[in-house]
């Protein structure tokens, strides 16, 4: 049988696991933003600095 002490553990993993997925997801809304603009800039003839990525 599970006890509330488990299903808050299993809470609080979910809770940071959902965090973590945020976080993530804000990253590559980022990139993804910064990407679109750098391709829109070289089909218009300029050039777009390339962005420091961190691994």
């Amino acid at each position: 049988m599970t006890t509330l002490q488990d299903l808050e553990q299993r809470i609080d993993r979910l809770e940071k696991m959902t965090e973590d997925l945020i976080k993530k997801v804000a990253r590559l809304n980022v990139e993804h933003f910064y990407l679109s603009q750098r391709v829109t800039a070289l089909e218009q003839g300029y050039e777009y600095p390339t962005m420091k990525t961190s691994s």
